[in-house]
């Protein structure tokens, strides 16, 4: 398919061929280019069925009217944001991934739904086609449940600020299974992670998360003031579950409490334990960060595709349930509880039992390598 000019004529024209080989050649009845990219855009959609007759129909109002009703699409979250600024705190992670699933849903309606122009266009079937846009795209399951429930608080955000929008999101929130929340490493995986991350700014990122189920950004913004290395223990308030009070005290096994003396040792001045990581959280690959960890993953012969840094966390309760820790101590280990229960993660006799259950997960995955 292509747009051209003819001699005689001041309009572009397009040629393209349809599923049934038929040749449409037609003028688009205007000389300006990026109009008639959306007029031939809009015929393939139509002749190919891949847009209902209502969608095309106000792709058209749009193309040949500059001025379509509603708040224009690519200024929708400028308009979000003065709202939530005007209406209450905004979290710094939960705006950033809002943000960024606006970007990408604003992306793919420039290329696959051209007639969603405004926040007001968007309606259930461009929601429809956009959810399963990511499933076939290979978006995991709780991702997509993320993206769309991230989109759908912006439309809610919409509807304050002008009447008459639809909120068609929540209808295509997918549900997740648990088995599509991540999977852990291998005990080969880990052991080559490790080696590949060794004497590099992942290495001790990685045992943290190994030894204590720490998310990403709890690790990188650690600090020293969080590290008893006299006890062994870490204690913390993971931000995720920091509005329900829960903190966790985690006990370090041998191989890590050897590793923090030695960082504490070599930057005696510092605050954060990983200071790099937390120059640069969320985004490691920026300049003076550690990198991506996908670099790690792909020198270890594991897929950046397939595992994350999150894997950690899910290779941390998998290695406690496979050692036969009880539901009750992964829970407080991970954080994984309810309110009701984060004033008894202090108490001494619950420390030494937690900290038993990590050896015990130590002394299988010697067990396992041998």
């Amino acid at each position: 398919m292509s747009i051209y000019k003819q001699k005689k004529s001041r309009y572009w024209w397009i040629k393209f061929w349809t599923n049934d080989r038929q040749c449409i050649r037609k003028s688009t009845k205007t000389d300006d280019k990026s109009k008639a990219r959306l007029i031939e855009q809009t015929l393939k959609l139509a002749h190919g069925k891949e847009m209902p007759s209502t969608a095309i129909h106000l792709l058209i109002d749009t193309i040949y009217n500059e001025n379509p009703t509603g708040i224009p699409l690519a200024s929708a979250w400028q308009e979000f944001e003065a709202w939530q600024r005007a209406t209450g705190v905004v979290a710094e992670v939960t705006h950033r991934k809002r943000r960024d699933a606006m970007r990408r849903f604003v992306s793919w309606t420039e290329e696959h739904w051209p007639a969603a122009k405004t926040v007001n266009a968007v309606n259930r079937q461009t929601a429809a086609a956009f959810a399963a846009w990511l499933a076939d795209s290979g978006t995991k399951g709780k991702t997509r449940k993320n993206i769309i429930s991230d989109l759908s608080r912006v439309w809610e955000g919409m509807r304050h600020i002008r009447e008459g929008i639809e909120n068609p999101w929540p209808f295509f929130r997918p549900e997740t299974e648990d088995s599509e929340r991540g999977q852990p490493f291998s005990r080969m995986q880990e052991d080559a992670i490790l080696k590949a991350a060794m004497d590099g700014p992942w290495w001790l990122a990685c045992l943290i998360a190994r030894w204590t189920g720490l998310r990403y950004g709890d690790i990188a913004r650690l600090e020293w003031a969080d590290v008893d290395n006299d006890a062994g223990v870490i204690r913390i308030r993971p931000r995720k579950t920091k509005r329900h009070g829960i903190a966790v005290a985690l006990p370090m096994v041998p191989a890590l409490a050897i590793a923090m003396r030695a960082a504490r040792a070599a930057s005696p001045d510092a605050t954060s334990v990983l200071p790099t990581h937390a120059a640069t959280y969320p985004r490691p690959e920026r300049a003076g960060g550690p990198g991506p960890f996908a670099r790690v993953l792909q020198a270890a012969g594991v897929s950046p595709k397939d595992y994350t840094f999150h894997s950690w966390r899910h290779t941390f309760r998998t290695r406690l349930s496979e050692a036969g820790v009880s539901d009750d101590i992964a829970k407080r280990l991970g954080g994984w509880t309810s309110d009701t229960t984060a004033a008894r993660y202090d108490h001494a006799a619950r420390i030494e039992e937690m900290r038993a259950a990590i050896e015990t997960t130590a002394a299988k995955n010697k067990q396992a390598a041998r």
